[in-house]
């Protein structure tokens, strides 16, 4: 007998896990796919695509860009602009809270106010003084912020960048606990849009300390503004979001979570998105041809993945240009035979960040087989790690497998050495790339840059984003000279110097643009998307 009561009793609470677990009627969800693992949600030191995406939604800064791309009020209500646009004046919201977790008071605070990491009392209000602490944070070289350039132009911001002037010179200052002077050394048309930016997000100096510099890498180790807060996160699975009920901006999330998953196998996203197990994902064109806007499905195509060869300068041969140069001078594109789905083929390094602003054709290295031995033969009188009997490996996707083991056999014959393929899964290939293991590698690559500025900037010597292991000092010197007083066409011009370079200095060779594409599931409306790295949920909805 009482076996069969423990048994019920069993049951019994069984149901009431399930039964607690499951959603109330009136409650609304959002599930989200990531191939990649979450890492930090400092938003002053995010750099992968997860980490971002997450602080995006729970993290607000004076303003945000909406669904239309445009940038809108958020932290700030207002504010005004000197006639000489050197000036920024923010009238914060004075209801804005950060949002204390249980598990953080737990975790930092003390009874014993002299032992205490984080006072009892602490004041949740977001105030300017949060605002000050977030921007000097991340242009302090100490910070290690590779998104500091957006800063640049705030008054002695670049000189503390480059370590020549102390944190505290930086031009923002807290007038009051809701008012913010933003003083700028040179007018930036841009600098609203980067106010949107992760790195200009406000961080309450009294939290961070009291986190002893684990801020962002746990639960316990954030604190949250926006329109979500972090709920729950399981490294390598997980994190979920709630709603935060403590944020006061206009516009709140129209749903009360989302779930967002860590998956180590993108190809199994498009086949869940179809199953409806996620109501959004990115997909790549060839996965797209599974989904189709009259089944229901939301579909908006970003022209922002390049195909071509790529060339390994961290490499110690392909360090050395005149060996690129061989390389690149010896590319027969007629010999690619490009997928369906492939957009078309380019002489461009034209992608989603490159608008049609302006014309250019650039100078591409000739066919020219005498040139291409002749630059191999400098390469080897330059470098010691050159040599007739080194193996050179491409690194493909099964894709092109069949036209780059024809390109191959170009490269034998003309310089005598002994070039492989290796041939990998398509994301294997491009995270192989991405890490850097690779030669040259023939392989789209996503560009995520919202601006064509950006974009260059990924190839500068000290950029965290650059896969081609490109370093040049004419290069940087021609980023670096990029001045928001200059003209259109001076803009230009610096843009057109810079393609050139990547292409006369063996950096790639372009060959075919492809579309990666925001999927919406049949009953989803609402979230918008940027990048892989900007996904907005606040107006999602799922039927």
């Amino acid at each position: 007998m009482k076996r069969y009561i423990s048994t019920f009793l069993i049951i019994i609470i069984l149901l009431s896990l399930f039964s607690s677990c499951k959603k109330e009627d009136d409650e609304t969800e959002l599930y989200y796919p990531l191939t990649e693992d979450f890492r930090s949600l400092d938003p002053q030191i995010a750099t992968d695509t997860s980490s971002k995406l997450i602080a995006y939604n729970c993290y607000e800064g004076l303003v945000r860009v909406n669904e239309k791309g445009e940038v809108i009020a958020a932290g700030a209500l207002d504010w005004d602009v000197s006639a000489d646009s050197l000036t920024y004046t923010f009238h914060l919201r004075p209801d804005a809270m950060w949002y204390l977790t249980n598990t953080s008071k737990e975790e930092l605070s003390d009874n014993d106010p002299a032992k205490s990491d984080l006072p009892v009392n602490f004041d949740a209000r977001v105030t300017a003084k949060d605002f000050v602490f977030g921007m000097r944070r991340a242009v302090d070289p100490l910070t290690g912020s590779s998104d500091n350039k957006y800063l640049a132009a705030i008054k002695n911001g670049q000189d503390i960048i480059d370590g020549r002037k102390p944190v505290n010179e930086l031009g923002v200052e807290a007038v009051n606990d809701y008012t913010l002077k933003i003083t700028l050394d040179y007018a930036d048309p841009d600098f609203l849009y980067y106010l949107t930016r992760l790195v200009a997000m406000p961080c309450n100096e009294q939290f961070f300390n009291a986190c002893k510099g684990r801020y962002g890498l746990a639960m316990e180790y954030m604190l949250c503004n926006g329109v979500y807060m972090v709920y729950r996160w399981s490294p390598g699975a997980v994190i979920r979001l709630e709603s935060n009920p403590r944020y006061t901006g206009a516009s709140k999330a129209l749903n009360d979570r989302v779930w967002v998953y860590y998956l180590e196998d993108a190809q199994t996203v498009p086949e869940k998105l179809k199953k409806g197990n996620y109501d959004a994902g990115y997909v790549s064109a060839f996965e797209k041809q599974n989904f189709n806007e009259k089944d229901g499905y939301g579909i908006t195509a970003r022209s922002d993945v390049l195909w071509g060869y790529w060339f390994n300068g961290n490499h110690p041969a392909f360090s050395v240009t005149q060996f690129r140069q061989a390389f690149a001078g010896t590319v027969d594109k007629s010999i690619l035979t490009p997928p369906d789905y492939i957009q078309g083929e380019t002489d461009r390094i034209f992608t989603n960040a490159l608008t049609p602003a302006y014309d250019y054709n650039p100078q591409l290295i000739a066919y020219d087989e005498k040139a291409a031995e002749a630059n191999y033969k400098a390469a080897m009188e330059l470098s010691e790690d050159i040599s007739a009997s080194m193996t050179v490996t491409v690194l493909t996707c099964e894709d092109f497998a069949d036209s780059v083991k024809k390109q191959l056999q170009i490269w034998q014959r003309v310089f005598g050495i002994d070039v492989k393929i290796q041939v990998e899964k398509r994301e294997t290939a491009i995270s192989m790339m991405l890490n850097g293991n690779y030669q040259i590698a023939f392989l789209p690559v996503n560009i995520t840059a919202s601006n064509t500025a950006e974009f260059y900037r990924t190839f500068m010597s000290d950029s965290d984003y650059n896969v081609t292991g490109y370093k040049n000092a004419n290069y940087d010197s021609l980023i670096n000279s990029l001045t928001n007083s200059m003209s259109d066409e001076e803009e230009y011009a610096v843009y057109k110097s810079c393609e050139q370079s990547l292409i006369t200095y063996g950096v790639i060779v372009p060959a075919f643009t492809e579309a990666s594409y925001f999927i919406t599931g049949k009953d989803t409306s609402g979230i918008y998307s940027f990048s892989e790295s900007e996904v907005y949920f606040r107006n999602g909805i799922a039927e």
